[in-house]
């Protein structure tokens, strides 16, 4: 517990001073710093009894996006107040219409939990993925609000395997219910928590790339490209850029999409300058506007995607999907938004934490490759043979459907406990 104090006394410091230097401790910084003015404006738009949903971030806001929209639609009587740790997730949603006020989670802490709970007075808590955060939870455990874990997973090399993890595990208890997405975070917790409190619900982000799928977004731009077959690359990194140069100056011949993780000027600028003749988007809508007679391209084209937001959507037009972040030590995100288009994946070697990318690769939907050369002939291959092409997106579809449900059963979960009353 001292060591944990420590951390909570020493982390708003030490981000201040990394603030200096690096943007998202900054922004933290100074998110923390006007926290309870927000918290104070947001509270006085509440006009019904609040479900308080938590996310660390942007990833585990999609995550819990599509238990937020159930929520909203079985329990109108009810509004959503949902907090962010990181500026990520809170930047880019904190206009998000899916919820009622948006704010940053003050910084744990006994003063601020009891201030912050005391302030909206949630009926239900909701943590999505992996937060534990002490005196919240303990405060919510006390008052006898219920509190959810939801979507969570769990690896060996977590606190509570530890043998100094004890008050992560006390922690763990104090939830109502842990909602995890797989059986091997089920074996691995089930004799850390009362049993009656673990149910194996499965993976929310399924349902959300479902819905995704479900919405066509129609772009006008896409008549300037040829009839060539369409290769999109989503969330790439620099390593990614130079192996997928690579194959494009091979002889592939099909347009390539390229959607870099950060756009930013000085990426968009880093990754132009490893494409020659490649066109980014802003540019191409501006080509577009002149009503040029070059339009539609006559040759290949690789376009460069400089602007966020779009990419999930993108996938609907592949041909081909190409996932990076297989050679950063992160890691590759994600892999289910083309597989519920039915699309065939392929990404970079780095994927072992990512289980629903071994899932895929299981089932025949996904391939992994470890440099130019592998993903030059997986390409081909797919190009070349038609039904290959489709045997490996029908798998990657049937993967999608088959893991489907999760959000139904955290709301039946919710509402067979009577965790809300309508």
């Amino acid at each position: 517990m001292a060591l944990y104090n420590l951390f909570l006394f020493c982390y708003p410091k030490i981000a201040k001073l990394l603030g200096l230097f690096n943007l998202k401790a900054k922004q933290w910084s100074i998110g923390q710093a006007y926290v309870w003015d927000d918290i104070k404006k947001k509270q006085a738009t509440i006009t019904k009894p609040v479900i308080w949903v938590h996310c660390a971030s942007y990833g585990e806001f999609e995550q819990g996006l599509p238990i937020i929209e159930a929520l909203k639609m079985q329990y109108p009587s009810y509004q959503i107040w949902l907090t962010f740790f990181s500026p990520s997730g809170y930047i880019h949603r904190k206009h998000d219409p899916a919820v009622d006020a948006i704010t940053y989670l003050p910084f744990d802490g006994a003063k601020n939990a009891a201030k912050f709970i005391e302030t909206i007075q949630p009926k239900l808590i909701v943590f999505i993925k992996y937060e534990f955060w002490y005196y919240y939870l303990k405060i919510a455990h006390q008052k006898k609000i219920p509190v959810l874990l939801a979507a969570a997973i769990f690896r060996e090399d977590q606190l509570f395997f530890k043998w100094y993890g004890g008050l992560y595990r006390k922690m763990l208890n104090w939830f109502t219910f842990v909602l995890v997405q797989d059986a091997i975070s089920y074996e691995l917790i089930k004799t850390k928590i009362d049993p009656n409190k673990l149910h194996l619900i499965g993976d929310t982000r399924f349902d959300r790339v479902i819905a995704t799928a479900n919405n066509k977004v129609v772009y006008d731009w896409f008549s300037a490209l040829n009839n060539a077959p369409i290769i999109v690359a989503g969330s790439t990194w620099p390593s990614d850029h130079e192996m997928l140069q690579k194959v494009i100056s091979s002889d592939i011949k099909a347009n390539w999409i390229i959607v870099p993780h950060h756009v930013d000027l000085n990426a968009i600028n880093a990754c132009k300058a490893i494409f020659e003749n490649s066109i980014t988007l802003t540019e191409l809508e501006k080509l577009i506007a002149t009503n040029s007679n070059l339009l539609p391209f006559s040759s290949q084209v690789i376009l460069i995607i400089d602007r966020i937001g779009l990419l999930r959507n993108l996938y609907e037009y592949a041909t081909i999907t190409y996932i990076g972040g297989g050679y950063t030590k992160d890691g590759i995100h994600n892999t289910l938004e083309p597989a519920a288009f039915g699309k065939p994946i392929i990404w970079g070697p780095n994927d072992s934490k990512y289980r629903e990318a071994i899932g895929l690769k299981n089932a025949g939907g996904g391939k992994q490759i470890n440099n130019a050369n592998e993903l030059t002939s997986k390409v081909a291959e797919l190009l070349f043979d038609n039904s290959k092409k489709e045997e490996m997106g029908n798998a990657a579809l049937k993967y999608i459907n088959e893991n489907a449900g999760a959000t139904q059963k955290t709301i039946a979960l919710i509402q067979e406990n009577r965790l809300l009353i309508n």
